[in-house]
This record gives structure tokens, sequence and C-alpha cells, in this order.
């Protein structure tokens, strides 16, 4: 009988449910750097699975047990950012570089965030601190050179896609974007090699093959340019620009039927495409298609009214036509945009006055 009972009594004194409530009310008195860390391990493993809004309250935990958690700042600015929340990252790299100042993942991540809102001076500062804090770190020269490439200013971003190689000699996006610098700068021969090394780093960058198309059209090396757009438009057959761009090398090498088929191509792709419908244009004037040539060419100024080629083009097609007056008006036009050979066209032609507003 006595035994019945003290098994009844250790029963009673330690069921599961109250187990499981002792060990919750352990965890919640860890002392607070452990709580941190335990919180801030976890935020990691969510971030890194890309479940972003658990690393997020996560990192909030680590923050709020441990309010100088400079890492954990960091790691949930990161988080913010991969949600969109960019004034708010921006405010946790400020605060985990109040706490780390010589931070550079800090100055590289608030850079950007000041990118993301449009902040691009400050976000040039950024990546020129994070630079100083660590100056073998090629995202910060790549990042910055892509901001300084953009407001034009090639030759200080062809030096940081320099410094960028220095730091990772594989990095094929840095090859591609100098060779775009270098072809800015009128280098076209080095962007040529540029993107030929970026892709034999990644045979797939397919945009490497359309501008070393242009570069080698440059230098004079029209049958590779053409085997360039070849390559890329086997691969994507969704690109009006590229389409225009083999029609241009095409119509260079005289190839008139398949520089038409390719503006074609780009025009069903992009009916709005200005451009194509003025080379097509210019490409049915070899075939001494005017009427087709005129047609093009109006449909070009239609979608572009400051078109001065398409004003010039357009005035060839209608002297062909025996449309003098309009042919003047055109060639006129042209000229009163910046296209001076229009004017040489009309006094050739005998025009007098000016155009027809």
């Amino acid at each position: 009988m006595m035994q019945n009972t003290l098994l009844f009594l250790v029963l009673m004194a330690a069921p599961i449910a109250a187990r499981a409530q002792v060990d919750t009310v352990r965890a919640s008195t860890l002392p607070g750097p452990q709580l941190a860390e335990k919180a801030y391990n976890a935020g990691l493993a969510s971030f890194q699975a890309q479940r972003y809004p658990a690393a997020l309250q996560s990192f909030d935990q680590a923050i709020a047990a441990k309010p100088d958690f400079a890492a954990a700042y960091t790691n949930r600015a990161a988080t913010r950012f991969e949600l969109k929340d960019y004034p708010q990252a921006q405010a946790d790299y400020d605060q985990a570089l109040k706490l780390e100042p010589g931070n550079y993942a800090g100055y590289f991540g608030r850079a950007r965030a000041q990118e993301a809102q449009n902040h691009i001076t400050e976000a040039e500062t950024d990546y020129s601190e994070a630079l100083k804090a660590k100056p073998d770190y090629a995202p910060a020269w790549y990042n910055r050179g892509v901001l300084r490439f953009e407001k034009g200013d090639y030759q200080a971003a062809r030096d940081d896609f320099d410094g960028a190689l220095k730091a990772d000699p594989k990095l094929a996006y840095a090859y591609h974007d100098r060779a775009s610098a270098q072809q800015k700068l009128g280098n076209f021969a080095a962007a040529a090699q540029d993107y030929t090394q970026a892709l034999a780093l990644q045979p797939d960058l397919l945009p490497a093959l359309l501008n070393r198309a242009a570069a080698e059209r440059r230098t004079g090396q029209l049958p590779q340019a053409l085997k360039d757009y070849d390559a890329y438009l086997a691969k994507k057959t969704d690109n009006a620009l590229a389409y225009t761009n083999r029609g241009s090398a095409r119509f260079e090498n005289k190839d008139y039927a398949g520089a038409i088929a390719d503006f074609s191509q780009a025009l069903q792709l992009d009916p709005k495409y200005a451009y194509a419908w003025n080379n097509r244009a210019a490409a049915l004037l070899k075939q001494e298609k005017y009427a087709d040539a005129a047609s093009d060419a109006s449909q070009a100024l239609k979608l572009k009214p400051d078109y001065a080629e398409a004003y010039l083009n357009r005035g060839h097609a209608r002297e062909m036509l025996r449309q003098a007056d309009e042919a003047c008006q055109d060639w006129r036009k042209a000229a009163e945009l910046g296209l001076t050979v229009g004017d040489q066209y009309a006094a050739a032609a005998g025009c007098a006055g000016e155009a027809a507003e």
C-alpha cells in the first residue's frame, strides 16, 4: 500500500507539463549577452534561409537584450535592406557605425541603402569610407565605379574597376564594366579585350557579346562583330536593340536585305522603336524602295519629332519621289536640328528659303 502511495506522489511531483514550464523559465532568465547571442545566431540562420521577417524578429530580440550589439544592428540593417525598408536599414547602419566607427561592412551596407534611396553623393562617400577601412574590398570598388559611370565620370569609373580587379581578378562584371568605360573613353580595342576576358570568366554574360560587337565595329572588325551578334541572338531572341545593332552591322556590310529583316524583327518586338524605323528607311533607300522609305521615316518622326536623321532620310526618299518642295523642307529641318549636311543637300538640290514650320 505504501509503495503505491509513494509512486503516486512521484508522478504528481514531476509531471511532463511542469518540466516544460521550468525549461521555459530558465531560457528566459539567461544573462543578457547570452540571450543576445542566441537570438543573433537565430537571426543569421533565418537570414541565410531568406526568411527575412523571422530574421528581423530575432535581431530585434538580440538588440533588446544587448543594446550595444553592433553586429546585430549591421545584420538587422541588411535584413531591412532585403525587405526594401531602406530608411530603417540606413538608420541601423548609422547606429552600427556609431558603435564601430571603422567597420567597412557598415559603410558598404549604408552606401547600398543610400543608393537605393537615390542618395548618390552620400552613397559614393560611404563606398569611399568602406575602401579607407578595407582597401582590398572589391565590391566597394565595383559599386563606386558603377555610380561614377552612371554620372558620366568614365575615367574615375575605369580607375575604380581597376581597383576591383586588383582586389578580385576573377570579377567578370568588373571586366565588363571597365570595358564599357573604355568604350566611353574611345579606347575600343581595350574595351574588346576586357569584354573577351569577362566572357572567359563567365561565358553566359550575354551583354558582353553584344557590347564586344559594338567595340569590334569601331575597330573595323565587322566580320567578328557579326559573329558576336549572331551568337547573342542565337541565345536571346527578344531584344530589339540587338536586332537593330546587327541590322546596322549588316547595313555597313552592304547586306541591305539582311538589315531590313533585322530592323523588321526589332519592330515586331518594339513597334515604338524610332531608331529601327529610321534605320529600315535607310536600308529601303539603298534598295530604291522610296515610298516605303518615306513611310518608315515618317513613322520614326511620329515617335521622335526631333529626329534629324529621319528628316534627312525622308528628304532623300521624297527627292526620288519627285516631291522636291517636301524634300527641301525635310533637309532644312534636319539642318535646323543640328545635322548641317541637310543644308548641303538643300543647296545642291537648289532649294530656296527656309523650311516650313
